[in-house]
């Protein structure tokens, strides 16, 4: 069970098998790593779902691997499965097959304002260098190429790492950790074109990949959709950002982080307020207009991904009234 999807398991995975599963996406969101949030999001789990379907098969017909089966309903996608193995419980070998591979892939074709690269050049744990850059970054900046990142997908807080980092405690060679990459950056190549073509700038999105049990590299999990990578319209956020930077402005933020940093269990952790009546329906209409777009379908008759960013920009400057 998850914060905003579930997987359902119809057949276990093996040491030497895949097994079969199916993700529900919800209409649940999650912000700041606190869990399900007090309210839902019409529409919000369809829209992903068929986002996610309409992705995979179009990477598959570039030759990506993919653990992507079918859609089994509106907001349900069947899939392959592997078995989940810790490296920090030393569960992965480098003979290892048939498991997802722990680690997050970032790729960044721009640095909008809210990204985590200004964090930690703030805070001194990364230096333009590490990106490939001889300046100091701006928010809003677009990169001449993608550049990337890497870090942990298992632990209880994300750690950024070093690319010889991550294939040691992934257990992989370095011929597919290059292939990892290499992966990563047609699927940023691919999402970056299909947004181009709706009028939306691709900042940047993140992935994730299994090694089959044929030792194979496979694209799992989802990629492309409005929570898993960031889309902007003349520097309006359209995705999930939109979400984090409303909660920012509520005294809510400020409690979690002070809440998190005392080591207060998550039970005791304080509650979000729901979003504002018009937030919550022009997000609701942002996922249903962006699927439409994309997929080249018409299920909700949503408003124009132009209509929807006027209306956010109206709502953001009432807000700063």
């Amino acid at each position: 069970m998850g914060s905003v999807k579930n997987i359902v398991v119809k057949k276990e995975a093996s040491e030497g098998t895949m097994g079969i599963g199916v993700f529900e996406f919800t209409d649940d969101y999650s912000v700041f790593d606190y869990g399900k949030m007090p309210d839902t999001i019409p529409g919000k789990g369809e829209a992903l779902c068929r986002t996610a379907a309409y992705n995979f098969r179009q990477l598959e017909k570039l030759g990506i691997k993919t653990h992507f089966r079918s859609l089994a309903s509106d907001n349900e996608m069947e899939i392959n499965l592997v078995r989940v193995l810790y490296p920090q419980r030393n569960e992965i070998a480098m003979e290892t097959t048939n498991y997802l591979v722990p680690l997050e892939i970032i790729y960044r074709n721009s640095l909008p304002e809210g990204s985590s690269v200004f964090k930690r050049i703030a805070n001194g744990s990364l230096k333009p260098s590490d990106l490939g850059l001889e300046h100091m970054p701006k928010p809003g900046e677009r990169l001449e190429k993608p550049i990337m990142d890497v870090s942990t997908k298992l632990e209880v807080g994300d750690r950024y790492l070093t690319w010889e980092e991550a294939r040691e405690l992934a257990k992989i060679s370095q011929k597919q950790i290059e292939e990892i990459k290499e992966t990563a950056i047609r699927i940023d190549d691919f999402i970056t074109k299909k947004a181009e073509s709706l009028g939306l700038e691709h900042a940047d999105g993140k992935v994730e990949f299994a090694i089959s049990p044929k030792n194979e590299i496979m694209l799992v999990d989802v990629a492309g959709t409005l929570d898993e990578d960031r889309m902007l319209s003349d520097g309006v956020h359209v995705s999930k950002q939109v979400l984090r930077d409303y909660y920012k402005t509520t005294p809510w933020a400020d409690a979690m982080i002070k809440a998190k940093e005392s080591g207060k269990p998550q039970e005791s952790w304080p509650r979000p307020e729901a979003l504002p009546k018009e937030l919550l329906e022009i997000v609701s209409n942002m996922y249903k207009s962006v699927c439409e777009a994309w997929c080249g379908i018409k299920i909700w008759n949503a408003p124009g991904i132009e209509e929807i960013v006027h209306s956010y920009k109206d709502f953001h400057e009432k807000q700063e009234k």
